[in-house]
């Protein structure tokens, strides 16, 4: 009789435990309170929008992106089947631009370099943080806190890097207003989502040169899905993994887990207003840290010390709001960064990489574009109404966005973002307005905020029969993010595996890849470190 795991969450952790289990021949079942799979890359739509046979229009969480770090996402897209002939991994269409747009100012638009050397990297470097309006100097300066990163050992990374804010590394108070608001603020807001004065040096700083080696070295920024997300990858992968066995029970929500003995003997759930208990061999927790914090109780504590720290963790706010467009505008191949937008905006123009006609088959059939925006910060006053996004409408929300978009693009008398050429928008479902003076989020997102390393659990945790498969966990990929989920996944179903004493092949791990040359200057900075000696830095002739 095969081994039985419950999966809780289906989300994109939940749903690569149970794909990785699948393949070994264990008999899953995913449990999912919303009605439908995905988690926050999930496909939305708006509701009562499609006629005459279409469907209601696309809408997102926020823009699914897989910048060309990731690993281990794209190892499961490519074994799930799409057509006849390909996999969804096949459905990723390569960003090759980023386009850097400033208020009242032209654009920077970065295109892809390939570094040999360190004076490549260093002209490479310049090239990217050159012309954004901040003095030679100061960038000089900043680029030489990023080869201070590229040269320092893992071990100086934990024990120094992780407890310093990413404001504090930069030195941003010394420096012009300018490179706060651009190095310091609107990089570490738009790409992860966390204040510069409270972010993880470790975290922010080696996400940020990761995402930069992907644009200097493999060609492209990222890659982009060629449709709406559920359409393109999660429907296909639901498919799969029900063909192949994987029981997948929507409409439950986990209220309690019951541990005896150092084993989790049931976990209580509630499905259509009634109690059920889940019973399983193993137990694999793939909700998100919100949700799993108040599910651990004092004797789950007593049993699990590591998951005793949860509520010490920070989530923040990352939502996203569609503008549906009369025309199309496409702007750059790539993501625009709003770098000095006090909301911290991203945006990616959606119909280049869907395809010319694929949005006839939504709504009435009209719509031209999709120009769908990320929020990154919910706590800074806006240009229009003066208030920070959490403490505004709906209504001012898309107002406020639209007209820092405005500011950003139409620049130097252009006018490429024009109201008459708005149609509709759509704002995440997930923020929700029970009245009119508070905003809730349903589905906040970990941040790492410096010193909280030592908060996050392992995937494998002291609890024999539990294991965790959220983006909380201790990974490679670190941030928050779909393949920090997929590894973690990994690693929870691998510990298993140990568990069980399983045979079966273990799933595929990576760490983060950095280039090759900076290899000998990282084991020097290991001799200083254990010395007790600073990193030698120097690596730039100033």
């Amino acid at each position: 009789m095969a081994i039985r795991v419950a999966v809780l969450g289906g989300g994109v952790g939940g749903l690569s435990a149970a794909h990785e289990l699948m393949d070994r021949g264990f008999a899953v079942s995913v449990y999912e309170s919303k009605n439908q799979f995905g988690g926050k890359a999930r496909s939305l739509s708006v509701p009562n929008t499609g006629t005459g046979g279409r469907k209601d229009l696309p809408g997102e969480h926020g823009f699914r992106f897989f910048p060309a770090f990731y690993r281990h996402l794209p190892d499961t897209m490519m074994r799930i089947p799409f057509g006849e002939n390909s996999s969804v991994f096949n459905n990723l269409v390569h960003a090759t631009r980023i386009h850097v747009a400033r208020a009242g100012m032209p654009p920077l638009i970065l295109d892809a370099r390939i570094p040999q050397n360190i004076e490549d990297w260093s002209l490479a470097f310049m090239d990217v943080f050159s012309g954004i309006g901040v003095p030679k100097d100061e960038v000089l300066f900043f680029i030489d806190r990023l080869f201070t990163l590229l040269t320092s050992c893992p071990e100086r990374r934990i024990a120094e890097y992780e407890l310093i804010p990413w404001w504090t590394f930069i030195d941003a108070v010394n420096h012009s207003s300018a490179y706060q608001t651009l190095l310091g603020k609107g990089l570490t807001r738009s790409l992860v989502a966390v204040r510069a004065q409270e972010g993880s040096t470790r975290t922010v700083g080696y996400t940020l040169l990761q995402l930069l080696f992907g644009l200097l070295t493999s060609g492209g920024f990222d890659r982009l899905l060629n449709g709406p997300t559920s359409d393109v990858w999660i429907t296909p992968w639901i498919a799969y993994l029900k063909q192949h066995g994987v029981d997948l029970q929507a409409g439950t929500t986990v209220r309690s887990f019951n541990a005896s003995g150092g084993r989790i003997t049931s976990v209580t759930a509630e499905a259509n207003g009634e109690a059920r208990e889940i019973t399983a061999d193993y137990y694999i927790s793939a909700l998100p840290v919100e949700i799993m914090t108040p599910l651990v109780d004092d004797s789950l504590k007593a049993q699990a010390p590591s998951l005793a720290h949860l509520a010490k963790l920070r989530t923040a706010w990352m939502n996203g709001i569609q503008f549906y467009l009369a025309q199309d505008v496409p702007l750059e191949f790539g993501h625009t960064l709003y770098a000095d937008s006090p909301w911290a905006l991203t945006s990616i123009s959606q119909r280049q990489f869907w395809g010319e006609n694929a949005l006839a088959g939504f709504g009435d059939g009209q719509t031209g574009g999709i120009l769908s925006a990320d929020i990154s910060d919910w706590e800074t006053a806006g240009v229009v109404y003066g208030k920070t996004a959490a403490q505004c409408s709906a209504g001012e929300i898309e107002n406020e966005v639209w007209q820092q978009i405005k500011l950003h693009v139409n620049v130097a008398g252009a006018e490429i973002i024009r109201d008459d050429n708005l149609m509709s928008w759509f704002l995440d479902p997930d923020v929700q307005f029970p009245n009119p003076t508070a905003v809730t989020n349903l589905e906040p997102l970990m941040i790492n905020t410096s010193g909280s390393l030592q908060f996050r659990p392992d995937a494998s945790t002291e609890i024999s029969n539990l294991f965790l498969a959220s983006d909380y966990v201790k990974t490679f990929t670190d941030v928050a993010c779909m393949e920090a989920a997929n590894e973690a996944a990994r690693r929870a179903v691998n510990a298993l595996l140990d568990r069980a004493g399983s045979t079966a092949p273990r799933s595929s791990i990576w760490p983060l890849k950095e280039p090759d040359f900076f290899a000998p200057l990282i084991e020097y900075d290991r001799v200083r470190f254990r010395l007790g000696l600073p990193n030698a830095g120097g690596v730039l002739a100033h």
